[in-house]
């Protein structure tokens, strides 16, 4: 934790501290329409480190959003939970006294005219959100699996290619024979040993890429999705609560009612007495809870609601940020390894692009990605045709940089081969 002096200090809670925090700071603001940051899934069942990890990045945002909240960050609660040795007391009152700050931002704002309207939307709107990022990290939990299991892929494919490199080596000579003039030149970088060895070494560098990437995704991207499927659950259950205040308003309205209908012909002076003080006090009480509801909707709609609407999109501009910087990450890796590889082999790789694109064009298949020069200058931009019948194949192909060499038979380009 790094105070406004610049100093930083170290505060050891244990999960449990976070839940009184969390359970205290929901009673004293949710009722008044506040959206309180989540707290990360308690999960029983998944443990070991990337569990913790896991939760360690989830209380990490929970800390965050609370310092960055103008009205949580002030409460006492929060402050004395960034106190060692400080008791973290739950708050237990049904409903606490209204947060000062925060009734002063209400006090001058009007409840809307369709507030009704706007309720009913963000409860189908939370909804659908909570659906969608639920799906997204199912979906994103079957890619973080699939890219451990490419990372192992790759490493039994390395260890296969370093065991063809030793065998080559040991094993196979009459098969690797150079010549005398061979072995003064190029030939011998490029004899299998050395070329296989060079491959093993490439899909090394692969495994090293991806390695820690289903950590971060899990750390950026799941637990980020998580956190904001969390937000939209408690976000519709303040929206609900609207529906539990005018219940209640109906019931206080009720009682009144029956109170007001009552017969007073047979009441002696005591009874009628306390009949009418009866009276009064149900209508303080249908008066205080019209006004609390009426301050609950007012705070949701004109406090609540735009917080929401600028926190969630800072918050999925930095997780798409996040998963743009892994993913960046891993390329600028595998390149730098594949450059290392051309250079090791003498050749420019972006003309092995053009040749592996050709193959896969002649059988109608698409082309290897666009890809740029080191440097950023662009080196290949393809566009093809390619048509297919029992009887021939036609293939147009239009090259800005290099344009391939006549098939045999002297066909040109454009022409059917």
């Amino acid at each position: 934790m790094t105070d406004m002096d610049h100093t930083t200090k170290s505060v050891r809670h244990r999960y449990s501290d976070f839940e009184k925090l969390h359970a205290t700071l929901k009673a004293r603001y949710s009722s008044y329409g506040v959206l309180v940051p989540s707290l990360p899934k308690k999960n029983v069942v998944l443990k070991g480190a990337g569990f913790h990890f896991q939760r360690m990045r989830g209380l990490q945002m929970f800390c965050e959003k609370v310092a960055a909240n103008p009205y949580l960050r002030e409460d006492q609660a929060w402050v004395d939970f960034l106190e060692e040795g400080r008791p973290l007391v739950v708050e237990k009152e049904a409903l606490p006294m209204p947060p000062k700050r925060w009734m002063e931002a209400i006090k001058d704002l009007e409840t809307p005219g369709n507030a009704g309207e706007m309720i009913a939307g963000f409860k189908t709107e939370s909804v659908k959100a909570e659906k969608l990022l639920n799906d997204m990290i199912a979906k994103s939990k079957v890619m973080i699996s699939s890219v451990s299991s490419l990372a192992l892929s790759i490493t039994d494919v390395a260890t296969s290619s370093v065991n063809w490199s030793e065998s080559e080596t040991n094993d196979v000579e009459l098969l690797n024979t150079l010549s005398s003039s061979e072995l003064s030149s190029d030939a011998a970088t490029s004899s299998p040993p050395n070329v296989i060895a060079r491959i093993s070494t490439l899909f090394s560098s692969k495994v090293s890429a991806l390695s820690n990437t289903p950590e971060a995704l899990n750390l950026l991207l799941v637990e980020a999705l998580d956190y904001e499927g969390s937000q939209m659950v408690d976000f519709n259950l303040l929206c609900k609560h609207v529906d539990k205040l005018a219940s209640l308003n109906s019931s206080h309205e009720s009682t009144l009612n029956k109170l007001k209908g009552k017969s007073t012909a047979k009441m002696n002076e005591a009874k009628l007495a306390a009949h009418e003080e009866a009276i009064d006090q149900a209508e303080k009480i249908l008066s205080g809870s019209k006004q609390h509801c009426d301050l609950y909707i007012r705070a949701l709609t004109m406090l609540t609601l735009p917080r929401v609407v600028a926190e969630r999109r800072e918050r999925i501009k930095i997780l798409s940020l996040h998963i743009g910087a892994v993913t960046k990450a891993i390329a600028a890796h595998m390149l730098a390894a594949s450059d290392t590889f051309f250079d090791a082999m003498g050749v420019n790789g972006n003309d092995y692009i053009d040749s592996a694109s050709m193959v896969l064009e002649a059988l109608s298949l698409p082309p290897l990605p666009e890809t740029a020069a080191k440097g950023g200058t662009a080196v290949r931009v393809k566009s093809s045709s390619v048509t297919s019948d029992r009887n021939s194949t036609s293939v147009n192909v239009d090259s800005p940089n290099s344009p391939p060499p006549p098939p045999q038979g002297g066909a040109t380009e454009g022409q059917e081969v």
